[in-house]
């Protein structure tokens, strides 16, 4: 241990009443609280909010993250096993690619505290308030410091007493020093076999407890702000954990445990924190051992550090909506997508094949970072998530984590594809991938996918460096998927998987054709901003032909719906998906009918038919769109799960063609969800006929899901408020289309280029006003979608009759002044029911 690791653990001491944060926090002072049993939102000067519950503690999941490191339990105060990726590991204390601990467990005056009677999640942290022990109240903020392999842990005692207390405090800690590679299922060994006895040691001069998987270099080290007076360590410390729960974290783990005792003296009318701080690492035990110190020198200061960003995190894209539902869900999930964070070093790059190889690794990266898909089970990268969930990242002002993701896919993928620039699928924080290699047959969407997130990340910031280190990747991938690789019968429709991954259907997906007619759209821009004309005329051109029989080879009249996939010669030769023939449509009511109005493909007439249809019964339910409609699928019995995704890409659907009211519904079905399990974190999967989200914990989706803010975040900011970037071109275009219920919207803070802009949209009695500002030197389009059955009479830009363009476009007629930015700008627009005259 450095010799500045060892100084600040032997002079971390008890904090006591000056630990005026923590005392803020443990009391509930420090947030602008939202109870969610009955309570409202106290209305005071500015203060970082919280969220908090009192119901079903026992029952839900939690995370207090950090992008080093993070703690998953439920908010009762208890460790349970939980996730199925490896049967009942995936929460506890993890520093990726290591878990460290199944859990910790404390016990006062002879009482486990599991029994929390309040879960509160604040920014950056979690904190639990249990029942009182013997007149002394007892509460525990938990937080993971971001750049560190370490979470805190801080356990506060007050007494309210007029004489101090001499109490009695254990904690039980139960390692399980595992990889998040293998998993329960992998090939040729599993988790179990993967993984090693741990072997635990205590060092009474420097007070650390010591776990370490022999014959690797893989440590997990705790220590605490007070040295305990008795230490013991052994395989039968579980703490209060029930024999059952220990067999099922026993099929894969061989973890064992310690025991910490303290003698406290908490002072008359005071308070008395004790720090426990657990840290991990999968290279060296000297990264842990200064992450250890580090984290126990100033905890507060670390706290009050997070707290600070977290802030300033929930201050950018600062949107005023009427809708105080939709508006929770907007500002958690800028956090959501914050603790989803994550970052990993020195990671082996190797091709797992569907989990049946674990070969030697192809390459090393020293450094990793991105957004991982959810918890407790997807905690690392995938292709198609971190691409849905760039909208979002863009739209929160969360470029850096979009812009790593999408380079640490990049790496991913030329290590493990080379020149083809394929995307792989999934990439576990260890560099093992999934599925995704190119000889894989999916999912082809990912590729196109990553293309389009990477134009509208360059559009919006209008980074030229960031193009230019992903240009040639999305070049090649675009080239490849439309190859004979992946269109062996040249009809121009990539083959392979799209997000549906489910087996009897066609060989060329709905998807994968959408997204990929708009990434060829994307890819034309690209080629052209880096002076690569041929591909720029390839890709135009491809781009046009696709697009302009799009219709003929994907609509189904009969339907109302395009073809969820289409027939190839394989197909018919050996009767796939009940082909026939070539080019036959097949239609399964899958949720990716939605994708081509996510796309802006559809014509109005086609979308306004799909998307009635989408919403009939058949295919939604009360939270959102079914994953298969009743009926459908290659079975015909359907999946009536709502996952949070097709509502996700139905909100956008329905926004991009005018509908906005009906874009709200799949907005508030994703809102509803907020406070499913852990407060203000939106979670995978809805209630739904064939989903109980409060089933066994060892088989549940995610409570927190990254992908879940792209319904909420990306409709408002670019359809509600309508602003388009194009930072490149020296562009930026703002025309509103307001929901008919709401009175007014508004942005400030909303990141574009190296600058922020605002925008307020408000109804008046005879019209709207809309007020914009931005940074100068760009061409500014100001406007407002008309409301249907009205028309604009008159148009005035600040204060002056303007005259104006009508423009008919996908989402309506759309009323548009040519202007500059540089300083505020006001555009009235006043209205009038009915045609215009003449």
């Amino acid at each position: 241990m450095s010799s500045m690791g060892t100084t600040r653990l032997r002079r971390a001491c008890v904090c006591l009443l000056s630990a005026a944060l923590l005392a803020g926090v443990a009391a509930g002072t420090v947030g602008a609280s939202v109870h969610l049993d009955g309570a409202r939102q106290v209305s005071r000067p500015w203060e970082p909010p919280t969220r908090s519950t009192g119901s079903r503690l026992a029952e839900k999941r939690y995370a207090a993250a950090g992008d080093r490191s993070y703690i998953v339990g439920t908010t009762n105060g208890s460790f349970p096993p939980m996730g199925w990726h490896i049967t009942g590991q995936m929460g506890g204390v993890w520093a990726h690619p290591l878990k460290l601990l199944d859990g910790y467990w404390f016990r006062l005056a002879g009482r486990w505290l599991t029994d929390a009677k309040r879960f509160t999640s604040g920014l950056g942290y979690a904190r639990l308030d249990f029942p009182a022990v013997d007149g002394i109240r007892v509460s525990r903020t938990e937080f993971a410091p971001d750049g560190m392999p370490v979470a805190l842990v801080g356990l506060r005692l007050r007494n309210p007493g007029a004489s101090s207390r001499q109490m009695d405090l254990r904690a039980v800690l139960r390692s399980e020093i595992m990889a998040a590679y293998p998993w329960g299922s992998s090939q040729p060994e599993d988790a179990g076999a993967f993984n090693r006895p741990d072997h635990a040691a205590y060092d009474g001069k420097r007070g650390i407890v010591s776990f370490r998987e022999p014959g690797k270099p893989w440590y997990a080290l705790a220590a605490s702000s007070v040295t305990p007076h008795d230490v013991g360590l052994g395989g039968d410390l579980w703490g209060p954990v029930t024999s059952a729960d220990q067999g099922t974290y026993d099929q894969y783990g061989k973890g064992t445990g310690a025991r910490l005792d303290w003698r406290l003296k908490v002072p008359a009318r005071g308070d008395l924190t004790l720090w426990l701080a657990i840290a991990g690492s999968h290279t060296a035990k000297s990264e842990a051992l200064h992450a250890l110190g580090a984290a126990l020198a100033d905890p507060e200061r670390l706290l009050k550090r997070k707290i600070a960003w977290r802030s300033r995190l929930w201050k950018r894209t600062a949107v005023e909506l009427p809708d105080p539902r939709l508006q929770s869900a907007f500002d958690w999930g800028k956090m959501n997508l914050a603790d989803l964070r994550r970052t990993v070093t020195d990671v082996h790059v190797r091709a797992t094949n569907d989990g049946t190889a674990y070969p030697k690794p192809v390459k090393t990266l020293p450094m990793v970072s991105g957004i991982g898909a959810g918890l407790p089970d997807y905690p690392w990268f995938f292709g198609a998530d971190g691409a849905y969930t760039t909208y979002a990242l863009i739209a929160s002002g969360q470029w850096t984590t979009a812009m790593d993701h999408l380079r640490a896919i990049r790496d991913f993928s030329r290590a493990i594809n080379g020149k083809t620039g394929k995307v792989v699928h999934e990439v576990v924080t260890d560099g093992s991938v999934y599925f995704g290699s190119n000889a894989d047959l999916g999912d082809t969407n990912e590729t196109a996918q990553v293309a389009i997130g990477v134009d509208l990340l360059w559009r919006w910031s209008g980074s030229r460096s960031f193009l230019r280190q992903m240009y040639p990747f999305l070049r090649d991938g675009m080239r490849y998927i439309t190859s004979k690789s992946l269109d062996p019968d040249g009809d121009g429709w990539p083959e392979g998987l799209g997000m549906v991954e489910r087996s009897g259907m066609a060989s060329a997906t709905l998807d994968v054709a959408a997204y990929t007619v708009a990434a060829l759209h994307a890819l034309t821009g690209m080629a052209r901003a880096m002076g690569d004309r041929k591909t720029a005329d390839w890709a135009r051109a491809r781009a046009a032909g696709l697009a302009g029989r799009f219709t003929k080879d994907w609509w189904v009249a009969k339907d109302s719906l395009y073809a969820d996939s289409m027939c190839s010669v394989g197909d018919a030769l050996f009767d796939l998906a009940g082909c026939h023939r070539e080019y036959q449509k097949v239609q399964q009511r899958y949720w990716t009918d939605a994708t081509p109005m996510e796309m802006a493909l559809a014509p109005a007439g086609d979308a306004a038919k799909s998307l009635n249809r989408l919403q009939s019964s058949t295919f939604t339910g009360r939270y959102g769109l079914y994953h298969t409609g009743k009926g459908g699928g290659s079975d015909g019995n359907g999946e009536l799960a709502i996952w949070t995704l097709p509502n996700s890409v139905m909100a956008v659907a329905e926004s991009n063609y005018g509908r906005v009211d009906r874009a709200l519904f799949y907005m508030d079905a994703i809102a509803r969800l907020l406070d499913m399990e852990q407060p203000g974190a939106l979670p995978e999967i809805a209630p739904s006929p064939a989903y109980n989200p409060f089933q066994p914990l060892t088989s549940r989706a995610m409570f927190m899901q990254a992908w879940s803010s792209y319904g909420v975040q990306w409709p408002v900011i670019h359809e509600f408020l309508g602003i388009v970037p194009d930072i490149p071109d020296g562009r930026l275009s703002v025309i509103p289309d307001l929901p008919a219920a709401w009175p007014s919207a508004a942005v400030s803070k909303l990141r574009v280029g190296r600058s922020t802009m605002s925008a307020n949209v408000r109804r008046e009695t005879n019209g709207f006003t809309l007020s914009v500002a931005a940074p100068k030197g760009l061409k500014l389009l100001l406007g407002l979608v008309i409301p249907s059955g009205h028309h604009a009479t008159t148009v005035r830009l600040d204060g002056r009759t303007v005259s104006f363009h009508l423009r008919h476009t996908l989402r309506g007629s759309e009323v548009q002044v040519s202007t500059t930015s540089g300083r505020s700008r006001t555009l009235e627009v006043y209205i009038a029911k009915g045609p215009p005259a003449g």
